[in-house]
């Protein structure tokens, strides 16, 4: 198969699915890529409604999570959750499901899709942990790469570390 094969495919499926995901979710905002991935934005109250729809999608249901992702926008005030969507078997449907949530710490909430992915239980830890986005409703979410008494989120534009540097090793401290 060629590259222009595949994305041939490709751009057909994401169309198969667009028309589907638009008698599910309605609101949801579709683009097709050059590459022929559909991207899917929605809003954080229609998430799971639309990641349940894909991952229905006939003819092409999108049943491998292969990564989610956190962008921090600060010049939007916003954070993007990034869904990596495709169809298994075969490489037809490729799909990028995106969500926007708030910044404020507080406020930075979207459902959590562990229960339609179990992949995505991982990711959305991650996620939580480094850019401090909750998953309303995740079966355990904790921090999994940092300490529970580590304060704040590293991966967040605005991140200052509080901890006193460390100080460098000398010679000096190896001499009597």
């Amino acid at each position: 198969m060629t590259g222009g094969d595949l994305t041939e495919k490709r751009t057909a499926a994401a169309e198969a699915i667009r028309s589907y995901l638009a008698s599910s979710v309605p609101s949801a905002d579709t683009a097709v890529r050059p590459d022929g991935e559909l991207e899917v934005r929605v809003a954080p109250r229609d998430l799971l409604r639309a990641a349940q729809a894909l991952a229905e999608a006939e003819p092409y249901p999108l049943r491998y999570l292969s990564c989610v992702s956190g962008v921090d926008w600060v010049e939007r005030g916003r954070i993007e959750v990034v869904y990596s969507l495709y169809s298994m078997p075969g490489p037809e449907a490729k799909v990028s499901l995106r969500v926007e949530t708030d910044r404020d710490v507080a406020r930075a909430s979207i459902p959590s899709l562990a229960g339609i992915w179990p992949t995505a239980d991982f990711h959305e830890r991650e996620i939580y942990d480094l850019l401090g986005v909750t998953f309303e409703g995740h079966p355990d979410l904790r921090r999994i790469l940092l300490d529970e008494s580590f304060v704040g989120h590293p991966l967040r534009k605005d991140f200052v570390d509080q901890r006193p540097a460390a100080r460098r090793v000398t010679r000096g401290d190896y001499q009597a």
